[in-house]
């Protein structure tokens, strides 16, 4: 019985899963520009429009080693850009990158600095993808506030019914470590959706790409990206996947500073 069974997945494992997983080709260099808008809202503050641009850019270092950067500026609640960069670690059947993402919000004068880890395994027609940041820059206080990053873990599914269409879907936790994590509710749980096409070379049209917890932070965005040379999947799996458009994964939490309680009035004497 237990060898018919070990025969029985054998031939499953050798008819299926060598079909199943996809095999990454060597790094080379590739681009992209994004403009887009949407609507966000981040715990402490008032919804609002948001708008910019993202640009991204890969240099191979070897045909298993490369660096990944890339820039964005956007608007919104104040104008804020930021810069990300690391290195890319290209195997069979996927990708791993290890990234320093900074941020400068003008509204707050605040500067967000933070360290992203994240990895894709390629199947034929669907990527599952893992990321973590975490928040390395220092807690500012401003009129009564307080200012902290927060980290965020994402684990995303992307399924491509064609070459030419991705949709993904996932979950996200954020603020459940380092400074700040206990404010304003603690710990968020929501999750993400988006859905992108190629239109005609080099035109992408994402057509949504919603990212939402449960502690009222949203961020909904919709876009036109400038890819070239290969078709839309081909592209995805060139590179390691960007946060959220036009900000840094987590976000900013502002909380209210709890003041010291007055003095009792002094005391007396008849």
């Amino acid at each position: 019985m237990k060898a018919r069974l070990s025969l029985i997945l054998a031939l499953i494992m050798f008819t299926f899963f060598p079909k199943s997983i996809g095999i990454t080709a060597d790094l080379k260099p590739i681009g992209g520009i994004t403009a887009f808008g949407g609507a966000e809202r981040q715990r402490g503050q008032e919804a609002s429009g948001i708008g910019g641009v993202d640009l991204l850019g890969l240099a191979p270092l070897g045909k298993d080693l490369g660096v990944q950067g890339g820039f964005y500026s956007s608007g919104g609640q104040g104008f804020r850009f930021g810069l990300n960069a690391g290195p890319v670690f290209n195997f069979t059947s996927g990708k791993a990158g290890l990234f320093l993402d900074y941020e400068h919000r003008a509204r707050e004068d605040f500067n967000l600095v933070g360290i992203r880890g994240t990895g894709g395994y390629y199947f034929d027609q669907f990527d599952a993808l893992l990321s973590y940041s975490q928040p390395v820059s220092s807690v500012k206080r401003s009129g009564g506030r307080k200012f902290t990053g927060i980290n965020e873990l994402q684990g995303i599914l992307r399924f491509y019914p064609t070459n030419e269409v991705e949709l993904n879907a996932g979950f996200l936790v954020n603020s459940f470590a380092g400074a700040g994590r206990k404010d304003e509710g603690g710990t968020g749980v929501g999750g993400i959706f988006g859905v992108s096409f190629k239109l005609f070379d080099p035109v992408v049209i994402q057509l949504v790409q919603v990212k939402v917890d449960n502690r009222e932070r949203y961020r909904v965005t919709s876009g036109v990206q400038l890819i070239f040379g290969s078709p839309l999947k081909e592209w995805m799996h060139a590179h390691i996947p960007l946060p959220a458009a036009g900000g840094v994964p987590g976000g900013l939490k502002t909380s209210r500073r709890q003041l010291p309680p007055p003095p009792p009035p002094p005391s007396t004497c008849c």
